[in-house]
């Protein structure tokens, strides 16, 4: 993610990786919707505090 961050290319991350781009592309996907889902629940509610 750092290497993402510093606006490295997806071409040049996959390569160091030895992974093919389009892998690296959903694996990004991925992580940028669980990271939003997440930041999601945390802002409706702050605390943890779910109903059960």
């Amino acid at each position: 993610m750092r290497r993402r961050a510093a606006k490295e290319s997806v071409a040049a991350i996959a390569a160091h990786l030895g992974a093919g781009r389009s892998t690296l592309y959903r694996t990004l996907a991925s992580y940028d919707e669980a990271t939003t889902r997440r930041r999601d629940e945390t802002a409706r509610d702050p605390q943890g505090d779910w109903p059960t």
